[in-house]
């Protein structure tokens, strides 16, 4: 039987293995990858004014709380294009707003 040729190859492909392996590498977050307390997102659409916001609420985090939200639409012409504004916050204490929400993360 011939011994295994050791070659960077072989070695790079061990390397990577290991990193993948759980528990090995842990680093902390960067602060870029850390989830801020509140935000705003936006989102526009030219089908509609619940297209927009549906959009623009699946990118908020899961357990966050709307605080405020707004639609606006612009007229061009035969072209219509709709803008929703979501503001969230992942504060416990954060007063929810009144406003009906269009679409649930279920829709």
């Amino acid at each position: 039987m011939r011994p295994i040729a050791v070659g960077p190859r072989l070695l790079a492909l061990c390397a990577a293995t290991a990193l993948l392996q759980p528990g090995l590498v842990q680093a902390e977050p960067t602060a870029a990858q850390k989830t801020p307390a509140s935000g705003t997102s936006n989102d526009s659409s030219a089908i509609s004014e619940v297209d927009s916001c549906n959009q623009a609420q699946s990118r908020i985090p899961q357990n966050a709380t709307v605080t405020a939200m707004r639609v606006s639409t612009a007229i061009k012409g035969e072209h219509s294009t709709f803008t929703c504004r979501v503001k969230w916050s992942l504060s416990p204490s954060a007063r929810p707003t009144y406003r009906p929400i269009l679409f649930s993360r279920s829709a």
